[in-house]
């Protein structure tokens, strides 16, 4: 049994919980600019928050509270422990509407308790002594947790890995490599771990296949920013199979830069268990009115760090929606609160000639499609420069062998979503260049960016 948190009792997690949280609003309500003023707004105090339960009294942040004031969202560490003071690492965040990142603050204090959620997802990823990691994560002119926390996680489990920087993010970088030469890379290594971003990692096995390269040392494939639906995940381990691999295991993990981490599953379908309970605290609420949720509805995803004393976000909504789980995990044991389905964006409806549609439903058909390298879907009007102009789906599709065609894709998206698209082959690198961006953009509503 491992001594992590997570396979503590109920009432041994709870209580870790409690005392942190105290201890966190001890210093927030007078070190953290921006609990400092909600509290004062609110006529609020430190005896005001006397356990988690009181937590409800502060409001929810939102990405656009910390986009537009990162520093408000810093705690003042002076007079603290070295460790508290000393700034370790920015990461940034992604999906900024300003084009430019937000900043991530963390301290030393905080990198010690990374390496600890570092060390808890690879527990339950069963990783062991014996493996070896390809971290197939890019290289990006904005440092993120993706890359970096990889060699930490490596670090942590005292174990090899092979770094192969994929990609070019700047004409002043020399050192990124192309497809073949990470294939190449991955089979000399014998890596027994590939870990990246889903549709890179995708992308890799295909071209494997086309090389006949042997991956057949590869037993686990961890990846994450973006979603990994069953179909998806069927894929992946049918081409790990073709080049070698014996009964892989492709686990999926909900990252956010906020977590520095992720919450990660131990089994095929056994949820995503929240690693360190004790640094994160997560509440599923009604997306409009923020109330509490009962385990197993869906509701927002709310992220309180229960540790930290770089950037400390409290109540803070991930945007995403799903539903949670507190029972003991039948996979592993664990006692942690697990997410119990495939997180979705809150807001990833669109409106296309007036019906209501969900690209979750499109994203799943692309992407258990075996002829499909690359997707993506662009919404635009059919004559851009015309505002009244009628709506049209594109999407962008990058293919994968000599023979292979995008026949019968178009109507069975129709059926899916009531939209005939327009379809529109191009190269992979033509949607996802790595090095660019951390991970695809797979919808873009460029009637967005229209002038009206």
């Amino acid at each position: 049994m491992s001594d992590h948190i997570m396979f503590k009792s109920h009432a041994e997690i709870e209580a870790a919980q409690e005392a942190n949280f105290a201890e966190t609003m001890e210093l927030a309500i007078t070190r953290h600019p921006w609990c400092a003023r909600i509290t004062a707004e609110r006529g609020l105090t430190r005896d005001d928050f006397g356990s988690l339960a009181d937590i409800v009294k502060l409001p929810v942040t939102t990405k656009q509270d910390y986009m537009s004031a990162p520093d408000d969202f810093r705690l003042n560490t002076d007079g603290l422990a070295p460790e508290m003071q000393a700034a370790w690492d920015v990461m940034h965040t992604t999906g900024s509407t300003t084009g430019k990142p937000t900043p991530f603050h963390s301290t030393t204090w905080d990198f010690y308790d990374i390496l600890t959620l570092q060390h808890a997802m690879m527990t339950l990823r069963n990783v062991d002594e014996n493996d070896v990691i390809a971290n197939l994560f890019p290289l990006t002119m904005w440092p993120h947790g993706g890359f970096t926390r990889a060699i930490h996680a490596a670090a942590v489990m005292n174990l090899p890995m092979v770094t192969v920087l994929p990609g070019n993010p700047s004409p002043h970088f020399q050192w990124g490599r192309g497809l073949d030469e990470v294939v190449a890379t991955v089979e000399r290594s014998r890596a027994t771990i590939m870990w990246g971003v889903t549709s890179y990692i995708r992308r890799v096995l295909v071209r494997a296949a086309e090389l006949g390269a042997d991956f057949s040392p590869v037993r686990l494939v961890l990846v994450t920013g973006e979603a990994a639906p069953e179909g998806l995940r069927r894929d992946l381990v049918a081409r790990l199979e073709a080049i070698g691999a014996r009964d892989p295991f492709v686990s999926i993990s909900y990252g956010a830069t906020e977590l520095q981490g992720g919450m990660v599953e131990c089994a095929p379908g056994s949820g995503y268990h929240n690693p360190v309970p004790d640094q994160y605290y997560v509440e599923i609420v009604d997306p409009e009115t923020h109330a509490p949720v009962p385990d197993g509805d869906s509701g927002l995803i709310l992220l309180t760090h229960l540790r930290r004393r770089g950037t400390l976000l409290l109540r803070y909504a991930l945007g995403d929606i799903t539903g949670r789980s507190r029972e003991t995990c039948s996979h592993c044991g664990a006692n942690t609160d697990r997410l119990i389905e495939i997180p979705r964006r809150a807001d990833s409806l669109v409106k296309i000639r007036g019906m209501l549609v969900n690209p979750d439903l499109i994203s799943e058909i692309l992407a258990a499609e075996s002829s499909v390298a690359e997707f993506q879907i662009v919404i635009d009007r059919v004559d851009p420069a015309d505002q009244h102009s009628m709506d049209q789906m594109i999407l962008r599709i990058a293919l994968t062998g000599a023979d292979a065609t995008t026949a019968g894709l178009a109507d069975r998206v129709k059926q899916a979503v009531g939209v005939t698209p327009v379809m529109e082959i191009v190269s992979g690198d033509d949607i996802y260049r790595p090095g660019d961006t951390l991970k695809t953009k797979r919808i873009m509503d460029l009637r967005l960016n229209a002038t009206n």
